[in-house]
């Protein structure tokens, strides 16, 4: 029996509070319910993988079982995951675990390390911390990435990038939501995500699985598409030593 099965037991009677007859809702409440226990098994591998001992592969785990805890409540409330239409679900997460009262056996210092990786999984960078902090939060954005990489459909839109957008990702990247214009930037935001990802091992996973290629492959062979894909390429190889 695990040490946080009754942290997954309240997880699970959280969730089931949402459930709904609103299929719309559901679905959503569903899709969040099954990536929340991926991220931690995937959490709790990356913690594995970088040797952490038994305490913090347990906090790798905690934060990623709660990321996306204010997910349920903003699809519920305001129906859509869009934060910039209801509110950032890192900030709000945070105040709701906090309020939960569930980590009683956790120590002060753990329970702000797991409050800063959930607050700042979905910010553009993570602010300066104690190295320890930022590894959690570093685990959690690699991990959150992966799976989210395995189940978001292809985006369907012509290839109508921004300027601004493709300027930008020439040189390599994280590029700002804030700056998406069309439909068609979003593939540019994916792509880009690749220069967000901190632990090779992460890195290796999403390259042996395809998702680098069906990025790549999704934008066409324009003189500036071929720079960003050659862009790309040549700093994975680097990272990988390919």
């Amino acid at each position: 029996m695990s040490k946080i099965d009754y942290l997954y037991d309240w997880f699970q009677s959280y969730v089931r509070a949402y459930y709904t007859d609103d299929r719309f809702v559901m679905d959503r409440v569903l899709l969040k319910e099954e990536h929340s226990k991926r991220v931690a098994a995937s959490s709790a591998s990356l913690a594995e993988h970088l040797e952490l001992d038994t305490r913090q592969k347990i906090l790798a785990e905690v934060i990623g079982l709660f990321h996306d805890i204010s997910r349920f409540r903003q699809v519920t409330e305001y129906r859509t995951f869009v934060d910039a239409e209801s509110f950032d679900h890192g900030d709000a997460g945070a105040k709701e675990f906090a309020k939960s009262g569930i980590l009683h056996e956790f120590t002060a210092a753990e329970l702000a390390m797991i409050g800063f990786a959930i607050i700042n999984h979905n910010k553009m960078v993570i602010p300066p911390a104690c190295p320890q902090t930022e590894l959690f939060a570093k685990i959690i954005r690699d991990a959150d990435k992966l799976d989210i990489f395995r189940i978001l459909p292809p985006i369907q839109a012509d290839h109508d990038y921004s300027p601004k957008l493709i300027s930008q990702l020439k040189p390599g990247g994280v590029l700002s939501y804030t700056d998406v214009k069309t439909l068609a930037d979003k593939r540019l935001i994916r792509l880009s995500w690749f220069y967000d990802i901190y632990f090779d091992w992460t890195l290796e996973k999403l390259v042996e699985e395809g998702h680098l290629e069906r990025q790549l492959a999704a934008l066409p062979d324009t003189e500036d598409c071929v720079v960003i894909k050659d862009t790309m390429k040549a700093y994975i190889a680097k990272r990988l030593s390919l």
